[in-house]
């Protein structure tokens, strides 16, 4: 047997390395798809991908075979040729399949290198056999099976490199990947080749062949091949491009599915006909209505009546491709209105506008918190009544016509009377209590005829217009004083205030808000200084009394400063002995220019602007150490009587107040009696509290004006107090009118009863002290028996000085 020569054709083979070049990155490139690809779009490129890299490789194997040159004549048998490509395919296909999956093991990848690899070596030695010639072919056992552990090894590599490089984003690294799996590939059919052998003898016949093998079928198959792969990539990298642009617009149109679906705000798809497409969930939500029931009911009918022309307009303007926000208000499934904003956004593809997106928001709450806002803005915390700014504003609207066409108004301008001191005494949510009751009471009285408003504090505001006339505000004036004037029951507890009112009209006391807002306070402030619980319209002079006032007010503050205050006694007598055993201490005020101040004028003044509390100390003072040196000058233990103001008696340290002023002036507590009035009493618990820590001082208590307050004579006996003094206000008319000295006779009695002495204050006429002595009245003081007196006149009184001022001294028992 000899062996025969061969050699291969270097053009050939150069073609087959350039084959299994680009049938690796065809390779790749299907690998790709293939896991990008699911379900039967899936099975499709696999299909085509086993195809397609099949056919490269055994298009390489083949032509590297007809790169052999024998000096024998070469046929095929074509049947074992065809076969060897389906083999090659299949095997492709295993190895795509590999390759395609979510995750490559270990035992996967080496599988599949064994499969892929005896796959490539049975189509490699099943192309050999295909081969008729002159010529036996034998194979070198240990280069055989070299070749296969070649095959399997470049196979596994194969497959790992296609795995790793399947998602691989780097074009050089793709390509670098390809020609170095197109060289292994190459150069394991090379070795394969290597392991083969051709021998003759002249013995050997070749049957009848079907083809002459030739370079040229080579190259025509390789041309052919690498057309077909080549086209293969371009389709796969159209493909590729094409479905990376339909996974952007997959995933663009799912994000927005997603975001209209997950969307706590409503969203509608319109046709530009306004025909209702679709609707998400939360349009259900807020609608109460379901998807289908809102596809087939009429988009108008959710929206309330007087916003309906509005969502159309805005609607058509969305059409014409303007965006559009705005709110309204539906109406919803159970009969409720919601308050939502809308946004309308043209739906536009390629320049058209297709139809509308309408998104909607629930802004119920924000509504409501907004007209919560505006209405805190603009009311009253306490009463709900309109403020002063809302008030100001509605004055300001009635004036804002023409001269002509502005109807007459008025503008009432009311204080409560003594609300300081029920606040103080009774604590501020009786405070609160007893101002909503007063607004309740003002709304009542005033009904349809205006506005009431709280402008701050204890202060209300009244408009009334619709060409009010002047005896319609004079009545209205009226019918408040008598409505505020009837006592105001409050957790148990009866309340007695008073207003005082001030009006002023326009036109004719100002044509402004500021103006006739200005003149009423001023006409309040006169209705204060005529006894309260009235009213009084606005007349020029009251400006000068109201600047009076002011300066009086400045005037005061300086007084104490100045020492223009100083005191006068008027003396106490025992009615059964005659005897002068005390007297009350009575400030009065000497103006270094205008004189004699009233205290009728001054201590209102004082109590307003809380300058009766120093005033009160100073009284105090002054009052203990006078008696106190009255007593060193042998007068004996005479009592003296100092008032407390109401301001006094509320603060929190008035006994530690009047314990240090009873050491200070070494005075006896035993002879100090404080007077109070029984207003201030009526906050019980609190009043009992304090009067107990005034008897640990050691002095004694007395109720002035008793019988013109309010508190009940049930409290009376719990109260820890030495005596009453009955108001002047009653004894002046007692003997003339049978209720008064009835009410004198009972306080007497009433007083005796619970072991009380009792006082009598402005006593003028012998008649009126023999009525008290025959009903056993205690004591008496007034003009009958003396009006005030200096301190010194009261030392010559007590030391029986012909000097002192005439004082009148009932006999014993008159």
């Amino acid at each position: 047997m000899n062996e025969l020569p061969s050699h291969y054709n270097g053009a050939s083979v150069s073609l087959s390395i350039l084959i299994a070049a680009v049938a690796s990155l065809a390779a790749l490139y299907m690998a790709r798809q293939v896991a990008a690809s699911r379900g039967r779009s899936r099975r499709v490129w696999l299909a085509c991908g086993a195809a397609s890299m099949g056919t490269g490789i055994w298009s390489m194997h083949f032509v590297g075979m007809l790169a052999m040159e024998l000096p024998v004549d070469v046929r095929y048998d074509y049947r074992l040729v065809g076969l060897s490509v389906v083999v090659a395919i299949l095997t492709s296909g295993v190895a795509l399949f590999v390759v395609g999956r979510d995750s490559l093991g270990a035992g996967w990848l080496v599988a599949g290198g064994i499969m892929l690899g005896i796959g490539i070596a049975g189509m490699h030695y099943m192309g050999m056999s295909a081969m008729r010639l002159n010529a036996h072919i034998r194979y070198d056992p240990l280069l055989l099976a070299a070749s296969l552990l070649i095959a399997v090894a470049v196979s596994i590599a194969a497959l790992w490199m296609t795995y790793r490089q399947r998602h691989a984003g780097s074009r050089v690294k793709t390509t670098a990947a390809g020609l170095l799996m197109g060289a292994a590939n190459a150069g394991m059919h090379y070795s394969s080749m290597a392991a083969t052998s051709f021998a003759t003898d002249a013995h050997t016949l070749i049957g009848t062949a079907h083809q002459t093998a030739s370079p040229a079928l080579g190259f025509t198959i390789g041309i052919a091949t690498l057309l077909v792969l080549v086209l293969s990539l371009v389709c796969a990298y159209i493909d590729r491009v094409w479905m990376a642009q339909h996974r952007q617009q997959l995933e663009r149109d799912k994000r927005i599915e997603s975001l209209i679906r997950h969307s706590q705000d409503g969203v509608f798809s319109f046709t530009l006909t306004g025909r209702l497409l679709d609707a998400n969930q939360a349009a259900e939500r807020m609608t109460g209505f379901s998807r289908e029931e809102l596809l087939s009911m009429p988009p108008a009918d959710l929206i309330c009546e007087e916003f309906r022309h509005t969502t159309r307009v805005h609607f058509e303007e969305a059409v014409a491709g303007q965006s559009r926000n705005f709110d309204s208000a539906w109406t919803h499934r159970d009969g409720s209105r919601i308050e939502i904003n809308n946004t309308n956004v043209p739906v536009v593809v390629e320049g058209a506008v297709v139809g509308v997106y309408t998104i909607v928001r629930d802004i119920t709450d924000r509504k409501r918190s907004e007209r919560r806002m505006k209405h805190m803005a603009h009311h009253d915390d306490v009463t709900g009544l309109p403020n002063r700014r809302l008030f100001e504003r509605q004055v300001a609207k009635m004036l804002s016509g023409p001269t002509g066409d502005v109807q007459p108004l008025a503008v009432l301008f009311l204080d409560v009377d003594r609300f300081k001191f029920v606040n103080d005494s009774q604590g501020h949510d009786i405070g609160d209590l007893l101002l909503r009751a007063v607004a309740t009471r003002l709304r009542n009285a005033v009904g349809d005829a205006g506005i009431v408003a709280r402008l701050g504090g204890d202060e209300f505001c009244i408009l009334l217009s619709s060409g009010v006339a002047r005896e319609s505000v004079e009545a209205m004036a009226m019918r408040i004083n008598r409505e505020i004037d009837i006592p105001f029951s409050l957790r148990g507890r009866d309340i007695h205030i008073t207003a005082s009112i001030g009006i002023a009209c326009y036109p004719e006391d100002g044509d402004s808000c500021i103006a006739l807002m200005k003149h009423a306070d001023t006409a309040m402030y006169s209705a204060k200084e005529n006894g309260k619980n009235t009213y009084r319209f606005y007349q020029q002079t009251m400006n000068e009394v109201l600047t009076e006032r002011v300066q009086l007010e400045n005037e005061l503050r300086k007084a104490l400063e100045r020492d223009e205050f100083y005191l006068v006694y008027q003396p106490q007598v025992d009615i059964a002995s005659g005897r002068i055993v005390g007297v009350e201490a009575l400030i009065r005020w000497h103006h270094g220019k205008k004189g004699l101040i009233s205290p009728a004028e001054f201590i209102p003044l004082a109590e307003e602007t809380g300058m009766i509390v120093p005033i009160g100390e100073w009284v105090l003072r002054t009052a203990c150490s006078q008696a106190k040196r009255w007593h060193q000058d042998g007068l004996g233990s005479l009592r003296m009587s100092v008032n407390l103001s109401s301001r006094q008696f509320l603060s929190q340290d008035l006994a530690d107040s009047i314990r240090r002023i009873i050491r200070e002036t070494a005075f006896d507590p035993g002879c100090l009696e404080l007077e109070i009035t029984e207003s201030m009493t009526l906050d019980v618990g609190r009043a009992i509290a304090t009067l107990h820590q005034l008897k640990e001082l050691g002095v004694s208590i007395s109720i002035d004006d008793f019988g013109t307050g309010y508190s009940s004579l049930s409290y009376l006996k719990t109260f820890p107090v030495d005596r009453l003094k009955i108001d002047q206000s009653f004894i002046r008319q007692m003997l003339s009118d049978t209720n008064d000295r009835s009410i004198v006779a009972t306080i007497i009695s009433l007083a005796h009863n619970l072991n009380l002495q009792v006082v009598a204050e402005g006593v003028e006429t012998g008649a009126q002290s023999a009525f008290l002595a025959s009903h056993g009245c205690d004591e008496m003081q007034g003009y009958y028996i003396s009006k005030p007196l200096p301190a010194a006149d009261i030392r010559r009184l007590m030391l029986g000085d012909d000097c002192a001022e005439e004082v009148r001294i009932p006999p014993a028992g008159a």
